[in-house]
């Protein structure tokens, strides 16, 4: 275990934040240590992967804990691949396709750690890692026990699970490796991207679908190792269609998805798109040109600044439509 004073706090968004404490983890030996450490220090704890999916303050008060755990095992006699939680996803990712598992294609490219993955319940175009988790082993650091939850446990649903509001440090997801046998390509983005391409669904490969959904996510979403950001800044909301203000814009503009016969979720990056241009300008932030989701930021861009931004496009939005945008990142206080 590794302590460090005062270091700086890698994100995503590149933010400015340094950590009180800054605390390095290698090997489950160390998990009693920590336990030790934390409860001495009484300061709050942040557990973090590659910083892909949070919002940090100029200085986080608390400890910070960064694990390193990066193997990747199968285990035939149960059907599931085991991941360490500081492997990359995109890399796992990889590694499913080319040991011939399919459903993690949909999800190819997506920033961060496979530790995050359960967090926010990470999705993209038809797939949620919900749907491919089959237990997560933690560590709850201030009651020092060892705990494996199952998918049940975890409580997920649209970007969120029990991993939100504890005190468990993931290290290791288990995951299925017999989820699917068919590659998922109703999402319409890839329906259209496979007709504009003359591409023939039966006759795909796994590589192939990772291959075209990275292609498609290069398009819309930039690489936030070329331009700071934290992925989708907002959720797309569940409402009553009925509850929709349309004082300015008719039902078509929007995009929906049916729920029932009631309820809809709404694309939250068309309600931007339309009131886009009636927002005010903010320093060291601003919506990114090819997806009105993504928050972008400069190299002198805080959290304030990016909390603030965020605030104004959810009261714009909340005035044209009565909706009330979620934030999806985390943002972290003291």
């Amino acid at each position: 275990m590794n302590i460090y004073k005062k270091k700086l706090i890698n994100n995503s968004l590149r933010l400015n934040s340094i950590a009180n404490y800054f605390i390095e983890l290698t090997d489950k030996n160390d998990f009693i240590e920590l336990h030790k450490f934390i409860k001495n220090k009484n300061l709050p704890v942040l557990v973090i992967g590659e910083g892909t999916n949070v919002v940090l303050p100029d200085i986080f008060e608390g400890i910070v804990v960064k694990p390193y755990f990066n193997e990747i095992n199968f285990s035939e006699h149960n059907n599931t691949i085991s991941a360490g939680s500081s492997v990359n996803w995109h890399e796992l990712v990889i590694h499913t396709i080319n040991n011939n598992i399919v459903g993690f294609e949909n999800l190819s490219s997506i920033p961060g750690s496979v530790g995050a993955s359960p967090i926010q319940n990470i999705g993209a175009y038809g797939q949620e890692v919900s749907n491919l988790i089959e237990s997560v082993d933690c560590y709850d650091y201030i009651n020092n026990e060892f705990i494996s939850l199952n998918n049940e446990d975890c409580n997920f649903s649209y970007r969120d699970s029990i991993f939100k509001k504890n005190n468990f440090l993931i290290y290791k997801l288990n995951f299925y490796t017999d989820s699917l046998k068919e590659h998922n390509l109703e999402y319409d983005s890839i329906k259209k991207y496979m007709t504009s391409n003359n591409i023939d669904p039966k006759k795909i490969s796994t590589h192939d679908v990772s291959r075209m959904i990275s292609d498609i996510r290069s398009i819309t979403l930039p690489d936030p190792i070329e331009v700071p950001n934290a992925g989708s800044f907002f959720k797309n909301n569940v409402v009553n269609k009925s509850d929709i203000k349309l004082d300015k814009f008719s039902i078509d503009e929007l995009v929906l998805w049916e729920i029932d016969s009631e309820k809809v979720k709404v694309g939250s990056a068309r309600l931007i798109e339309l009131i886009k241009n009636e927002l005010t300008k903010f320093d060291n932030v601003d919506i990114y040109k090819n997806h009105s989701l993504v928050l972008i930021t400069n190299k002198n861009a805080n959290q304030k600044n990016v909390i603030d931004f965020a605030e104004h496009i959810k009261e714009k939005i909340y005035d044209t439509f009565h909706i009330t945008l979620e934030i999806e990142p985390t943002v972290i206080s003291n």
